[in-house]
């Protein structure tokens, strides 16, 4: 039986060395030249082969992680998924959907994490250990609402609750519809402050999130009438379909401009289970 040994060598030794006594697993070209010192073609050579040799995985270009020895010789090894996604754009946090498994606010599983920014990547996702990153471009007004969460010794920037339901509401399709949705806002309810969400899809900027928002809190029965008060001032004039991602015929609910194509009994379905 052959044996697999990964060498290192000096300089490849000191890198690593210190870049783990700075406690970065994570790190970039630009975290390896203030160690390294000498010339970028010197070290981009280094950083070649120690991926290579399965020292390092390169997550893109200029970003890689450290693989310790547990990952063997397929560097068959990954930090959280949310740590590597705070490495791949700046400013970001982490929202959608990933937030809403973040917080225990739905049963559905995905590979896929979502990372709003305001900057736009050349490629729409990235595929790192079988995990699909989902860049979601958004304009600077609705870079708010976003508090940090400590995974592994490393701070990643999520959204807060109250700002993920609006996310979902203004953008259903990173989502998964308005019955995900719906069973979010019942799941957390208890914990959620809903004039600040209510705010929140003010200052969000999109009347149809809070048309939805005010919708879904009536047919739930959750909520204080001082959220759908705010609510309620900026609706517009115009109807806003309740679900983008099914049939667009519905009853039209006057109270909230909304044209309800999924039906109340689907909406709440989810509770007789």
């Amino acid at each position: 039986m052959s044996l697999y040994i990964r060498t290192l060598g000096d300089k490849g030794s000191t890198l690593l060395t210190e870049l783990s006594r700075q406690k970065k697993r994570l790190f970039t070209f630009e975290d390896a030249a203030k160690i390294y010192g000498e010339s970028n073609g010197g070290l981009r050579k280094l950083l070649f082969t120690l991926v290579r040799r399965r020292w390092l995985q390169r997550i893109e270009r200029g970003k890689y992680l450290i693989l310790p020895f547990e990952a063997g010789r397929e560097g068959e090894w990954t930090e959280h998924e949310f740590i590597i996604a705070s490495y791949l754009i700046k400013p970001y946090y982490i929202g959608f959907r990933s937030a809403l498994n973040y917080y225990g606010y739905t049963e559905q599983v995905s590979r896929t994490v979502f990372v709003v920014s305001t900057h736009r990547k050349i490629r729409p996702s990235l595929e790192v250990s079988g995990v699909t990153y989902r860049f979601v471009h958004v304009n600077e007004r609705k870079l708010f609402g976003i508090t940090e969460a400590t995974l592994d010794g490393y701070r990643v920037n999520i959204s807060e609750r109250e700002k993920t339901i609006v996310d979902c509401l203004d953008r259903l399709e990173y989502a998964g519809g308005i019955v995900e949705i719906a069973k979010a806002l019942a799941y957390g309810c208890d914990e959620l402050d809903f004039v600040k969400m209510a705010r929140y899809a003010q200052k969000n900027g999109n009347s149809a999130a809070s048309k939805r928002l005010g919708y879904l809190l009536e047919i739930l029965n959750i909520g204080t009438k001082a959220a759908t008060g705010i609510l309620r001032q900026s609706l517009g004039s115009g109807y806003t379909l309740l679900d983008t991602l099914t049939d667009r015929k519905g009853r039209h609910i006057h109270r909230w401009r909304i044209v309800a194509n999924v039906p109340e009994s689907e909406l709440l379905r989810w509770q007789e289970r």
